[in-house]
């Protein structure tokens, strides 16, 4: 049975595809250049006309390819002539520009700085050009601010590992509920998953710690014990178990411990409070918070390698 007149079949048979035309690079297609790139996007396909012994001086990748024999058709080989250009597939022609700009040292201006470092950081990357990875991530450190969300996408797809860590410690210290969606987006689900349970742990020992006042430890040498155990029980109260609770910047354990120690409690006798602040460093209490960031933080790590693949192949194979 054929389709009526007005199907969908009938209307795909009529419509011509039209190709999508080259287009020469109003700035990279070089008169003196000879090798023809070509970036094939849906809107349009972009010819660029390039110095090879340039792109193979910095790029690992050029040197290889440039390197295999070429055919016997001469000038019709690929790569040779506009006709028969090397197509580079699934590169964006704005961040292939921005690499051409780093290599040929230009310079797209500070209005697109971030972009142009994410850029040359990627492609770079990816054509294996050492220097101009150690650029971008040079300058991008220098960015104020870099916010901590895109350092650690950054540092997890491109391998710059001393990013990871450091960025993930600052969206610790972030309040979960101001969170972007773009934010987790750029974390990656397995690094918000695991930043999102360490922070659940976290509330859980701070609800713990509030719950039980730890006491104090009473020095022999002090001649009002019941006043400074009362102070202590009003200083825990209406002091510490706050800072952890703060809705706005809530102090990390471990610098609530360092307050204790520094600041002096009125009247709490400095024995006693000498006394408190060394039991409770002893206790381990206040560090565990660190402790859980710590294990987050390895975590992270080891998705920086190949370990967790590796670790689920072992467990697939195994007897």
């Amino acid at each position: 049975m054929q389709p009526p007149a007005h199907s969908l079949a009938s209307v795909v048979a009529v419509q011509p595809v039209e190709p999508v035309q080259h287009e020469e690079h109003p700035e990279y297609f070089l008169k003196d250049g000879t090798v023809y790139i070509l970036i094939p996007e849906r809107a349009r396909q972009t010819l660029y006309r390039l110095y090879p012994g340039l792109l193979a001086l910095r790029s690992s990748v050029f040197k290889s390819l440039f390197s295999l024999p070429r055919s016997e058709n001469g000038k019709d080989a690929e790569g040779m002539c506009a006709e028969n250009p090397i197509v580079l597939y699934g590169i964006v022609r704005r961040e292939f520009d921005y690499l051409l700009d780093y290599l040929f040292g230009g310079y797209p201006g500070e209005e697109y700085r971030e972009e142009f470092l994410i850029s040359v950081l990627k492609l770079s990357t990816f054509f294996e050009i050492t220097h101009g990875s150690e650029y971008a991530v040079t300058e991008l450190t220098r960015l104020s601010p870099f916010d901590p969300a895109l350092q650690l996408q950054l540092g997890r797809q491109y391998r710059v590992d001393h990013w990871v860590e450091p960025a993930f410690r600052i969206l610790m210290s972030k309040p979960l509920s101001a969170f972007t969606s773009l934010d987790a987006t750029r974390m990656g689900l397995q690094y918000f998953h695991i930043l999102a349970q360490t922070k659940a742990l976290i509330e859980d020992e701070r609800r713990a710690i509030a719950y039980t006042e730890f006491p104090l430890v009473n020095h022999w040498t002090c001649t009002t014990p019941l006043h400074c155990a009362a102070t202590w029980r009003d200083e825990w109260w209406n002091g510490i178990v706050r800072q952890l609770f703060h809705p706005d910047a809530p102090l990390p354990l471990r610098e609530i411990l360092v307050v204790l120690e520094d600041v002096e409690i009125p009247g709490v006798c400095a024995a006693c409070q000498r006394g408190t602040v060394s039991k409770l460093k002893e206790s381990g209490v206040f560090l565990r918070e660190e402790d859980m960031i710590c294990t987050a933080v390895q975590q992270i790590m080891s998705l920086q390698t190949d370990e967790p693949v590796r670790a689920s192949m072992r467990d697939l194979y195994s007897p």
